[in-house]
């Protein structure tokens, strides 16, 4: 009885049965994915056990069971095409009207899973949606586009040289600076609305990468993943799939709005002195001469020197008299500051002017160094001396809503 059920379980057999998977690559899988080219390899063994006697392992196969250890069924991971091209920093570029390359900064990043290269496009994009507020109303010239040779960011002229990457490898990101120069004469807050376009190509050369059409092959086929993006702000527009990305950013003009004006006080005449002057001979008239920086300036100013010829029938008084009720001349009349300081500069920001005198100071005639220079009947102010540095600005600096004006009495010859 033990010898027939012993036969029994014998035919009937006791299988015992282990499935095992195995893959096996070659590279190494990142946020993009696996590495385009990666070998992906899988095989099953079984192993199993007939009436507690081990049996020959089968290994699987393309074509079926096979004894032994079986044949791996292999396949290589293709290249998937994505990247992204963004505007650095959510800002405009701020430029003054006549400046030269003036840098906009974007960065390539390669989404997909190949090292790929990739051309450079900048355009003047015209008038379009809106960037920070403000839309597009010139263009700008003489585009140049480089790629971040030392990877810190910040176009370094003779360093960054390439106008196109070459190789960014999967998960890789690479600045790209677009240059243009700003037409003279832009009006303050104008702005020039300008892209990036990045066009995927095969690594190493110029030419654009072409989607595999058809069947998946045995090779390294190649697929368009990038999405589609939609203009808004700083995002460009781009199809989906097309191995292409957009950004945008713009060249904004920071400039002083500059005026000047200059006015005429009538003071005195030898006759009726201070009360009811009349313009004849004798007569003196204050010149007032105002250079203001409008409130609505988006920059400061740095004023050089201005010129004034007098007429000829006027002379210049040298020692800025203060005309009283019975004296009206420039010879006996009172000083407003000293003797030989005939002009006066003042500025609406304190202690911006000669000898810390607050929002006044005093200029002499002759080219001394103080800023007023007066030959013939040739005026000339210098306001890097007659505005000195100080106080938080430049020699010369007017920004915005500030003024200067110098003045200086004339008699009527």
């Amino acid at each position: 009885m033990k010898a027939s059920q012993s036969n029994s379980r014998l035919r009937a057999g006791a299988v015992a049965l282990a499935l095992l998977g195995s893959i096996t690559w070659a590279g190494a899988a990142s946020a993009a994915g696996t590495v385009s080219g990666t070998s992906i390899s899988n095989l099953a063994t079984l192993t199993y056990a007939v009436g507690g006697v081990t049996q020959a392992t089968i290994g699987s196969s393309a074509g079926g069971n096979t004894a032994g250890a079986g044949t791996a069924t292999t396949f290589t991971v293709d290249n998937k095409v994505n990247l992204s091209v963004l505007e650095t920093g959510n800002t405009v570029t701020l430029v003054a009207p006549g400046s030269a390359n003036q840098v906009t900064t974007f960065t390539v990043n390669n989404l997909g899973n190949t090292a790929q290269g990739y051309t450079l496009t900048p355009a003047n994009q015209g008038i379009t949606t809106n960037i920070a507020g403000f839309a597009d109303s010139f263009d700008v010239t003489g585009f140049q586009v480089f790629v971040d040779g030392n990877n810190n960011g910040i176009y370094d002229a003779g360093v960054d040289t390439a106008t196109a990457i070459s190789t960014l490898a999967p998960d890789a990101t690479v600045s790209v600076f677009v240059l243009a120069n700003v037409p003279v004469g832009q009006a303050n807050n104008t702005q020039a609305n300008v892209t990036l376009t990045a066009i995927t190509t095969t690594a190493g050369t110029a030419t654009p990468v072409v989607e595999t059409a058809g069947a998946d092959t045995a090779g390294v086929d190649i697929v368009f993943a990038d999405a589609a993006t939609l203009e808004a702000n700083f995002v460009g527009e781009s199809a989906a799939r097309n191995a292409q990305a957009t950004a945008r950013d713009a060249y904004r003009v920071a400039a002083a709005v500059i005026s000047v004006a200059k006015t005429s006080t009538l003071l005195c005449d030898p006759f009726n002195f201070t009360t009811n002057p009349k313009h004849i001979p004798g007569a003196i008239v204050r010149w007032a001469i105002t250079i203001s920086n409008a409130n609505a300036a988006s920059a400061s100013a740095v004023l050089a020197t201005v010129g004034d010829t007098l007429d000829g029938n006027t002379l210049h008084d040298a020692n800025l008299v203060v005309p009283t009720a019975t004296v009206c001349s420039s010879a006996t009349g009172t000083p407003e500051s000293l003797a030989g300081r005939g002009f006066q500069v003042e500025s609406n920001v304190v202690a911006r002017t000669l000898g810390g005198q607050g929002g006044t100071g005093y200029m002499t005639n002759g080219a001394d160094a103080d800023g007023a220079t007066i030959a013939g009947q040739a005026v000339t102010i210098d306001y890097s001396t007659a505005i000195p540095a100080g106080a938080g600005h430049a020699a010369g600096e007017l920004k915005p809503g500030e003024s200067v004006t110098v003045t200086f009495n004339v008699t009527i010859q």
